[in-house]
């Protein structure tokens, strides 16, 4: 029990203590201090501690001599609470300082973390992007600070990535680095980190971006900022009538398979839809008395490549796939499901086509790539039959589901003009 009695020194006006019962401290008894002194016309009785927790009697005069004086100058602290308030506050502030300082130190790697786990729930291409930092980005940014990356560092990464040996294909058969289109998504993967990070508040300082600095992806081939990488992959060659009809009769020795991918092939230059919209549609998703499909998934995100649904028409360069929808439409499901009814695998879609190609002989003393007949030509070979027939650029635009008519322009350097040039004077006789 300690004497509930305050005691005074002599001398020391506001120092008040008592003394515990029985505990003491340096052969003394335990004190227990406290102050006393007026603020705002009111007296009143602040507690400290014990002299065995360190408190002394000059420890609490100075903090007594302090308070006054504040009090006197009506500045703050004024009270022993306040004070110990402000302390707690001043200590916050710190720490969050120190974590304000720590996000200016944020890696790469923690950033394209983040964006990886966004990136996979709201882009089509989230998966690919992430595929891309893991192979090829990470391995050499992971621990770098964000902020320390220069457009120097990105174009040394660039020279890295056009000397690394892919993991599969023809490179790897040949020994050829990346090619100039990998290289260059894998540096638009930098660039997108970097947004990301500058547009999104970090979760505990929502009045902050995960990344403020400047983004040092920015991608030029004016000699400033990152170079990019020198490439022309674009595909210019189309089906000729003998090509597609060799492709149609192709027989192969599975011959349920080889029928599903005669009537894929045979769709998909009749309408121009891409491998993963093929490969999604549903039975539901056409309406065969009137010719239409409508399309509107090209990804495991669920949308299509453009973002938005559309409607394509069948029969009018190939009138038997009216014939084979009618008839493949009675099942519920996919139009074209794999096994299981499970989506086909898009990569197995091209290596399908890829085997036909090399057992008809169609790409035989073909060097460069471009010229190869692969999925995706069929829909060039669509979208140049479809202007040869006469139709606008706009309403093929539609068709494809380009988000800018620049994007289906291409097409018009790639089909007969003369065939075109005839289609539109009938169209415009009326024929």
């Amino acid at each position: 029990m300690s004497d509930r009695s305050w005691h005074t020194i002599p001398g020391r006006k506001g120092l008040l203590y008592r003394e515990h019962a029985t505990r003491k401290f340096s052969r003394r008894a335990d004190r227990f201090w406290a102050i006393r002194h007026m603020v705002d016309g009111k007296r009143i009785v602040e507690m400290l501690g014990w002299t065995s927790e360190g408190w002394t009697a000059d420890m609490a005069a100075t903090l007594l001599a302090e308070l006054e004086r504040n009090v006197k100058q009506g500045l703050r602290p004024q009270t022993l609470k306040e004070k110990r308030q402000m302390a707690a506050e001043a200590q916050a502030a710190a720490a969050q300082q120190a974590q304000l300082d720590a996000l200016k130190d944020i890696t790469f790697g923690e950033l394209a973390e983040r964006y990886a786990a966004w990136a996979k729930s709201t882009r089509i291409s989230g998966h690919k992007m992430q595929r891309l930092l893991e192979l090829h980005v990470l391995p050499r940014l992971h621990s770098m600070p964000a902020a320390s990356i220069t457009p120097q560092h990105l174009n040394e990464l660039r020279s890295e990535l056009e000397q690394t040996t892919p993991l599969r294909g023809r490179g790897k058969a040949e020994g050829r680095g990346l090619s100039a289109q990998t290289v260059l998504h894998c540096l638009k993967a930098v660039r997108e980190v970097y947004n990301y990070a500058r547009e999104t508040p970090h979760p505990d300082f929502p009045e902050r971006m995960l990344y403020s600095g400047k983004n040092p992806a920015v991608l030029s081939r004016r000699g400033h900022g990152v170079r990019l990488p020198r490439s022309d992959a674009r595909r210019l060659r189309i089906l000729n009538d003998a090509e597609i009809s060799a492709l149609l009769s192709y027989r192969g020795q599975n011959v349920v398979e080889t029928s599903e991918l005669h009537d894929m092939i045979l769709i998909s230059l009749d309408t121009g839809m891409r491998a993963g919209e093929l490969v999604r549609l549903r039975t539901e998703d056409i309406d065969v008395d009137h010719g239409t499909i409508r399309i509107y998934s090209g990804s495991d995100a669920g949308i299509t490549k453009g973002g938005r649904t559309r409607i394509v028409h069948a029969g009018h360069l190939f009138a038997e796939s009216i014939t084979m929808l009618r008839r493949r439409v009675g099942s519920p499901g996919l139009l074209f499901p794999g096994r299981g009814g499970a989506v086909r695998n898009t990569t197995a879609v091209s290596r399908a086509m890829a085997h036909i190609c090399a057992t008809l002989g169609l790409n035989a003393d073909v060097t460069d790539d471009r010229n190869r007949i692969v999925w995706h030509t069929l829909r060039h070979t669509y979208a140049t039959r479809m202007l040869e027939a006469g139709i606008d650029i706009y309403t093929l635009k539609e068709l494809l589901g380009h988000s800018s008519v620049a994007v289906t322009e291409r097409y018009l350097h790639l089909c007969d003009r003369a065939k075109r040039n005839a289609a539109l004077a009938r169209l415009t006789r009326g024929e």
